[in-house]
């Protein structure tokens, strides 16, 4: 089971609850949230994607959506991009 880190005092809404379902997954070490950033599009409901590897430790960076806020996530995993991107897609679906 991995854990969350929390280093930052704002986080865009519903990100902490979905972080700590996909730590708890088997596989996941460490989530960790970046910056938040003003965004141009809306995205009317959360949004979590995975985009490109991590350079160190193995893993992906994402990007979590709502409303006009982006924020990045670091996820170290032994999983590989499909499986992540299906571990999260079922958590967002549930």
């Amino acid at each position: 089971m991995g854990r969350v880190v929390q280093n930052h005092s704002t986080h865009i809404d519903g990100l902490l609850k979905v972080l700590k379902k996909v730590a708890a997954a088997e596989g996941v070490t460490t989530c960790t949230p970046g910056e938040i950033r003003g965004g141009g599009a809306n995205a009317e409901v959360f949004q979590l994607r995975i985009t490109t590897p991590l350079a160190y430790g193995g893993g992906f960076k994402a990007i979590a959506r709502k409303g006009r806020s982006s924020q990045e996530v670091f996820i170290t995993t032994q999983l590989d991009k499909a499986r992540l991107q299906e571990l999260v897609r079922g958590i967002l679906d549930s």
